[in-house]
């Protein structure tokens, strides 16, 4: 199995597009993670850039926020359609809302799966708050309900919406752990869904903790025997991250703390 090291646009959209793409592929990075404008000309564009630069990437959808549930699937629906028609790696959706009905979200996911089978496209679906997936105890109905349902997992926004490590929901992680496909790569607490720094020894049982759970991921997908499994490391800007106080000053490095993260994945790595 191919360990895909994927860097996330989110937090450098001010950079010119071949600017970053450099920095990531000089970093070691084997692609990126990004949205793509619905715009074909612009779409075109970015794609081209992908390819100059020989770049792998992971398609993200998240722009469907309507609490109109036909205006809200119809949105997926384009989104995805879009997205798929790219050729990613796999699309990674922010997919439903926390407030409509299971049967409501199911419907969105049931589609998704009718056009993954169509594009041959892999979508996967983000454990994220407002989401259908925004709890591990909400999340689980759904896996055991569609046992084909595809994981984008971070579970650092579990941790913040049950404010705990998990520890009372053990069968929700370990199914989550099962139907995972992509990884999202952030330190959370039970108090955040990111540390400040995960460098800090502040937080060294938090690391270790998502440490294990990623190293459980990599596991089950070498177990089911997968061509590659995705990684982002996806420590966010602000507001995920903070401000020294009367700056603009971010506390720590989103780029320095993603390379600490993408470190520790491949040192794991090479050790499993």
């Amino acid at each position: 199995m191919e360990l895909k090291l994927i860097y996330p646009r989110w937090g450098s959209s001010h950079m010119e597009w071949p600017t970053f793409l450099k920095k990531v592929k000089d970093n070691g990075y084997q692609g990126v993670e990004i949205d793509l404008p619905l715009h074909k000309e612009e779409k075109t564009k970015i794609l081209n850039m992908l390819k100059d630069f020989d770049l792998d990437f992971v398609a993200q959808h998240w722009e469907t926020k309507s609490s109109n549930f036909q205006e809200h699937k119809e949105g997926l629906k384009r989104h995805l359609y879009n997205l798929a028609e790219a050729n990613p790696l796999l699309i990674n959706s922010h997919t439903g809302m926390d407030f409509f009905s299971f049967k409501q979200n199911l419907e969105l996911l049931v589609l998704a799966q009718e056009i993954e089978k169509e594009t041959n496209i892999m979508i996967t679906h983000e454990t994220h708050r407002s989401r259908f997936s925004f709890a591990a105890h909400v999340c689980l109905p759904y896996l055991k309900e569609f046992p084909g349902l595809k994981l984008t997992s971070d579970f650092s926004h579990w941790c913040c919406v049950a404010e705990s490590m998990l520890e009372n929901q053990k069968d929700a992680v370990s199914t989550a752990i099962e139907h995972t496909f992509h990884i999202h790569a952030r330190v959370g607490s039970a108090q955040s869904p990111q540390v400040i720094d995960p460098r800090d020894q502040t937080y060294k049982a938090e690391l270790l903790q998502f440490k294990a759970w990623w190293a459980k991921m990599v596991q089950n997908s070498l177990e089911n025997k997968r061509a590659f499994l995705t990684v982002t490391p996806e420590y966010g800007p602000f507001p995920y991250s903070h401000f020294m106080p009367h700056t603009q000053k971010p506390i720590a490095s989103q780029w320095e703390i993603n390379q600490f993260i993408k470190d520790e994945i491949i040192m794991d790595w090479k050790n499993q």
